[in-house]
C-alpha cells in the first residue's frame, strides 16, 4: 500500500473531464457538487482538510487534490484503479489502511458513485471551491466573537425567545458550535415581518450578535425594540422603509460593527445618531438621501469607518464627480445570476455587504424579491435551518448547535449524545423526521446478465428494489420483468 503525498498549493493545469470520460448520456453523468462533494465533506475532510492533513493529503479543495506532478495526484481523472483515494475507500472493512480511518466503511453505492465520477474525468468545478472558501471565511469570522458569561437562567430565557422567533419561520441559531452567540435572519420572509415580530427578540439580548431585517416591513417605531440588543455586531436594514427617526433608536448600540442602510430613507440628519459608534467599521449608504457632505462629516467623527456609497470614496470626499466603482466595491460576479448573461454594472443590489450585478433591472427585481434560488451561482452558501424542532432521539426541544447533515437536510438534536446515536445508525429515527428509509437492492447479481450489480441502475418490482449491472439490462427487465422473475426467486 502506498500513500501518495500531495504538493499543497502548487499550481497545475487540470485536464478536462472530456479527455478521460467515457461516452455516456448526460443523465448518467455524476455531478460533483450534489453527489461527490457531500461525501468528501461528511467523511473525508475531518482528517484531510483545513485543520488536519493526515498523510499530507487534502480533499477539501480542488487545488490540493490536483496539485503538482500528475503522478502524485491522489485522484487520477479517468483511472480509479490508479487513484490512491479510491484504492483506500474500496479496501475491506477490516483492512488497517481503509479510509475513512474512523467510523464505518463508505456504503457500496457511494464507493460506486466515486468510481463512476473518476471514470468520467473527475470533473471538479471551480465554483464548488469558491463556496467552500466563502463558508470557511464566515466560519473564521464567527469563531472570534466572544460574549460575557451567560447564566443558566439567561440561557433558558434565550431558548424560549428563540422558539418564538422560529414560530415566525425565521432562521435563528448559534453562529458556531463553540460560542453562545446567536444570529436571527428575518430577511427571507419579506414584508410578512413587521414591528410585532420584533417582539419575539425579547430575551435574546445577552447573545444576539447578528440581525438581518433586510426587505422586511419594520418601521422607525419598531426599531425602538432593538435598543436593548447591546451585543449586536451586525445589523442589516437594507431595502426597508426606515428613516432618520429609526436611527435614533440605534445610538446606544456601542458594539455595532456593520450597518447596512442601502435603499432606505436615511438622510444626513439621521447619521448624527451614529457619531458615538466607535466600533462601527462598515456602513452601506447606497440609494439613500445621504449627501457627500453628510458622509464626509460622519467620516471625520469615525476615522476607522468605511462608508460605501457605490462610488470612489476619495472622490466623494473631494466633492468630485463620482468615478466608476472603486476597487473593493466592484461586483462579485461577471454573469447575471438570474439570466446568465453579461452584467450591466449599473444594475446591482447589495447582498450581505457585497455588490451583485445583473444584466437588467428585471433580473435585479427577481433577485431582490427572493435571492435564495440564485445564491449558488454567486458562490454564496445558503444557511440551512434544521428540518425538525424536536430531537428525533429523545423528543426534547432541539439545540441548534448540535446538528448533523442527512441526505442534504440539517437535523438538530437536544444534545451531542443524541447526535452521536443518530450518526451511528440514523435508520431508527428517520420516521420521526418524515424521511423515508432508502431501500437496498434485493439482489447482488444482475437478473439479466448474471454480473455484479451497479447500485445506480435500479428498478422497482413488486415493492422491491432490483439492481442491474448496467442500464441496458435495466431496460430489458423493465420491458418484460416476468421473463427474469425466476432469477429473483428467494432473493
Amino acid at each position: 500500500m502506498r500513500i501518495l503525498p500531495l504538493l499543497a498549493l502548487a499550481a497545475s493545469v487540470l485536464p478536462t473531464a472530456g479527455a478521460f470520460a467515457q461516452e455516456e448520456a448526460p443523465a448518467d453523468r455524476v455531478d460533483f457538487v450534489t453527489q461527490i462533494q457531500p461525501i468528501l465533506q461528511d467523511h473525508c475532510v475531518k482528517c484531510h482538510g483545513t485543520k488536519k492533513q493526515e498523510g499530507d493529503l487534502r480533499l477539501d479543495l480542488k487545488q490540493h487534490v490536483f496539485a503538482g506532478e500528475e503522478d502524485l495526484w491522489s485522484i487520477v481523472p479517468g483511472d480509479p484503479d490508479f487513484s490512491p483515494v479510491y484504492e483506500r475507500i474500496s479496501l475491506d472493512a477490516d483492512d488497517p489502511d481503509i479510509m475513512p480511518e474512523d467510523g464505518d466503511k463508505l456504503p457500496d453505492e457511494q464507493i460506486a458513485l466515486i468510481r463512476r465520477w473518476i471514470e468520467q474525468g473527475a470533473n471538479w468545478p471551480d465554483s464548488a471551491d469558491e463556496a467552500i472558501l466563502a463558508a470557511e471565511k464566515r466560519r473564521m469570522e464567527r469563531e472570534i466573537i466572544t460574549l460575557p458569561e451567560i447564566s443558566d437562567a439567561q440561557n433558558a430565557t434565550i431558548e424560549q425567545a428563540l422558539a418564538k422567533v422560529r414560530e415566525t419561520n425565521a432562521l435563528a441559531m448559534r453562529i458556531a458550535a463553540n460560542t453562545q452567540a446567536i444570529e436571527v435572519n428575518f430577511s427571507l420572509l419579506g414584508t410578512k415581518i413587521g414591528d410585532a415580530e420584533l417582539e419575539t427578540l425579547n430575551g435574546t439580548e445577552p447573545a444576539l450578535v447578528w440581525l438581518d431585517l433586510a426587505r422586511t416591513g419594520v418601521t422607525d417605531a419598531g426599531l425602538a425594540q432593538l435598543a436593548k440588543l447591546s451585543h449586536l455586531r451586525r445589523l442589516d436594514l437594507s431595502n426597508t422603509g426606515i428613516g432618520d427617526a429609526g436611527l435614533k433608536h440605534l445610538a446606544g448600540l456601542a458594539e455595532l460593527e456593520y450597518l447596512n442602510l442601502y435603499g432606505t430613507k436615511v438622510s444626513d440628519a439621521g447619521l448624527a445618531a451614529l457619531h458615538g459608534m466607535e466600533r462601527l467599521s462598515k456602513l452601506y449608504l447606497w440609494q439613500t438621501a445621504v449627501t457627500d457632505q453628510g458622509a464626509a462629516k460622519l467620516a471625520e467623527q469615525l476615522p476607522g469607518l468605511r462608508i460605501d456609497r457605490g462610488q470612489d470614496a476619495e472622490a466623494m470626499l473631494r466633492g468630485d464627480d463620482p468615478e466608476p466603482v472603486a476597487e473593493g466595491t466592484a461586483p462579485i460576479n461577471t454573469e447575471c445570476p438570474v439570466s446568465g448573461k453579461p452584467i450591466d454594472p449599473n444594475a446591482f443590489s447589495i447582498y450581505e455587504g457585497q455588490r451583485v450585478a445583473f444584466c437588467c433591472n428585471n433580473c435585479k427585481a427577481k433577485f431582490d424579491a427572493d435571492p435564495k434560488p440564485f445564491l449558488a451561482k454567486l458562490g454564496i452558501e445558503v444557511a440551512k435551518a434544521p428540518i425538525n424542532t424536536t430531537c428525533p432521539v429523545s423528543g426534547k426541544p432541539i439545540d441548534p448547535a448540535a446538528t448533523s447533515e442527512y441526505q442534504g437536510n440539517l437535523v438538530a438534536f437536544c444534545c451531542n449524545n443524541c447526535k452521536a446515536k443518530f450518526d451511528a445508525d440514523p435508520k431508527p429515527f428517520l420516521a420521526k423526521l418524515g424521511i423515508e428509509v432508502a431501500k437496498a437492492p434485493i439482489n447482488a447479481t444482475c437478473p439479466v446478465s448474471g454480473k455484479p450489480i451497479d447500485p445506480a441502475a435500479t428498478s422497482e418490482y413488486q415493492g422491491n428494489l432490483v439492481a442491474f449491472c448496467c442500464n441496458n439490462c435495466k431496460a430489458k427487465f423493465d420491458a418484460d420483468p416476468a421473463k427474469f422473475a425466476d432469477k429473483l426467486a428467494g432473493k
